[in-house]
């Protein structure tokens, strides 16, 4: 079975955007010397971010510019769709997360799966899996008291995570420089963030 990554896929289609050909018909069009070739490829890579990014609100963008016809500019933005998967491995969903009030005490992360045939299960069980490795991430390196000061934080800015984003950073700031690297390096070594990498 063929080892496929991101990487893989941006470099197969860097080298072959420079053999695209323009083709002056009655109607031009471009296309590339083995067509079949890159079939595989676009069908390679929409499988590959539907796996490796569930949910996100790009995989639609990549399959409706994959329908289009085959262009430069649109080959090149197939191609800056899958850098951008790759420099932010991060999925963003099409829905903003809940607002729900989460129980802050420290304690084991309890993680259930179950094996099921639908792919929506699958994807929200990976979604929930990630933000409860970023909460635990968080948990291990902020006391209750400086969770409740960034909360504070929050609540001054209305609840507006845009307006609170400045005001969050000097807080973390103000714990110590050592806190925010703790954090991403906690991120980071967890086996499953660690793994998609």
């Amino acid at each position: 079975m063929e080892d496929i990554t991101i990487q893989i896929l941006i470099t197969e289609q860097k080298n072959r955007i420079s053999t695209l050909q323009y083709h002056d018909a009655m109607l031009p069009y471009y296309d590339y010397p083995d067509m079949d070739l890159y079939y595989k490829w676009l069908e390679k890579a929409k499988r590959f971010i539907e796996i490796n990014y569930p949910n996100d609100k790009h995989i639609g963008d990549f399959e409706q510019i994959s329908k289009q016809d085959i262009w430069p500019n649109q080959q090149a933005k197939l191609l800056a769709i899958l850098e951008a998967f790759a420099a932010l491995p991060i999925a963003i969903p099409h829905t903003k997360p809940s607002t729900k009030k989460q129980d802050h005490e420290r304690g084991p992360i309890q993680v259930t799966t179950n094996i099921n045939n639908s792919n929506s299960q699958t994807q929200n069980q990976s979604q929930s899996l990630a933000v409860e490795l970023f909460l635990e991430a968080i948990k291990d390196d902020l006391t209750g008291r400086q969770i409740k000061e960034l909360k504070a934080v929050v609540a001054d800015a209305d609840n507006d995570l845009q307006k609170a984003r400045p005001g969050i950073i000097e807080k973390l700031k103000s714990f110590g420089a050592d806190v925010a690297s703790n954090i991403v390096a906690n991120l980071l070594t967890n086996p499953v963030i660690w793994g998609g990498l």
